[in-house]
């Protein structure tokens, strides 16, 4: 029969082995640090290979930027995330510190969110590049309109200790420094940059078993449903304005305050999601989006004229856009810009960036790829597009094909 001794001497066993586990647990996730929160040590082969958190994004990145002090910054959303490379050689060459704090499935509100935390605390970048993807702004004029947040949104708050607690003690980040250590030497793995680029890794697995036509194939099917039920509209009647294009509007002021050099990008779409626009009814929306967006850039330059705002515009049918998607059944061959019509690679993400960095590095960039847009060439840059999707349409009228048929089957299933 165990004693009250044997039990005081069990709880305390007990008490001991799950502090001991703690500690370990903790120690684990400290010196390996799978979110680059500690910088004790880093070691080629161990743990210099960081997984792509599937928590507290938005909070690990910040974390990043700040420790690194970055005042080159880039936002968007995957679009970015994946195509902008903040290690790009011109960042350097210019004197400037890149990071990129783009995140999936994000909008504006985001970037407001993450710049007024920088401000809070100092920070405020000298570059920043802004990916602004015209799905965001398409709303139905019919229905009444959605509240716009308050312009002076609340910052992100970092310090919050909730979720720094969390991230020290919990299973998963256990998990993910156990995740650390076994992806060191796979280049096929979910990854994430010292510097908040998520290269995409993985998909070069699904590349090499099914061929780049299957994902684009794949997310082309999902684009053309998507856009066969998006609305046309770009602001309410009662408002004539929208969320996003407010929000778009706050963050141009507070950029533009802070006398900051800001990059506003309309992002390299593949000629398949162009011609998917137009199946869809989407390209008059699309060429006005444009100029309302030339219209926001124009009005924040001109209330802050030490600020220096400019518009980009990668959209096009050009070679890079025009990309040929391999055939079906072809896993051999690699495409060279874009990982499917939605997502560029970083070898056209370096191409944009050479573009916008000229004046820093002063270096011509060696591609003419994108139109700096404003009122003079607006409507070049139109006949411009045009121009190039006759020719890509005629060297490549597969594709054409391939998005009317599936544009017609989608709009028979509504």
């Amino acid at each position: 029969m165990p004693t009250h001794t044997d039990f005081v001497r069990f709880l305390r066993l007990t008490a001991i082995t799950i502090a001991l586990g703690v500690i370990a647990a903790m120690s684990l996730v400290v010196m390996i640090d799978p979110y680059r929160l500690y910088r004790l040590v880093e070691i080629a082969g161990v743990n210099q290979v960081k997984p792509q958190p599937d928590r507290y994004q938005e909070e690990i990145k910040l974390s990043n930027a700040r420790q690194l002090k970055a005042n080159a910054l880039i936002f968007g959303n995957s679009r970015a995330e994946y195509g902008l490379n903040p290690d790009y050689a011109g960042f350097a060459k210019a004197g400037l510190s890149g990071y990129n704090l783009a995140l999936s499935g994000t909008k504006i509100a985001t970037t407001r969110r993450d710049l007024a935390y920088l401000r809070s605390i100092g920070q405020t970048p000298d570059f920043v590049i802004l990916g602004v993807d015209f799905l965001d702004y398409l709303v139905d004029a019919s229905k009444p309109p959605i509240p716009t947040a308050s312009p002076g949104s609340n910052p992100h708050d970092v310090s919050d200790i909730k979720w720094q607690f969390d991230v020290l003690f919990s299973l998963s980040s256990v998990a993910d420094a156990v995740k650390t250590l076994r992806i060191q030497n796979d280049t096929e793995a979910e990854t994430i940059s010292p510097r908040g680029l998520n290269p995409l890794q993985e998909y070069k697995k699904f590349a090499r078993e099914q061929g780049y036509y299957a994902i684009f194939q794949q997310r082309a099917l999902e684009y053309a449903k998507t856009f066969s039920g998006k609305p046309h509209d770009l602001a309410y009647p009662a408002t004539g304005s929208t969320p996003e294009l407010d929000g778009l509007r706050a963050t141009l002021a507070m950029i533009a305050s802070d006398a900051s050099e800001a990059h506003i990008v309309i992002y390299p779409y593949h000629a398949q999601i162009l011609a998917l626009f137009d199946q869809a009814g989407l390209w008059p929306a699309f060429e006005v989006w444009k100029k309302i967006l030339l219209g926001e850039v124009s009005v924040a330059n001109k209330s802050h004229p030490d600020a220096t705002i400019r518009l980009w515009d990668f959209s096009a049918y050009g070679a890079a856009q025009c990309e040929v998607i391999p055939d079906k059944g072809d896993t051999k061959s690699v495409t060279k810009w874009y990982w499917e019509a939605g997502h560029f690679k970083q070898s056209l993400g370096d191409l944009m960036l050479a573009r916008m960095l000229e004046q820093r590095t002063k270096q011509t960039a060696a591609s003419t790829i994108g139109i700096q847009l404003n009122e003079q060439n607006f409507l070049e840059n139109q006949a411009r597009i045009r121009q190039e999707k006759t020719v890509c349409a005629n060297a490549y009228p597969a594709l054409f094909r391939q998005v009317e048929q599936l544009a017609n089957k989608e709009l028979k299933q509504k």
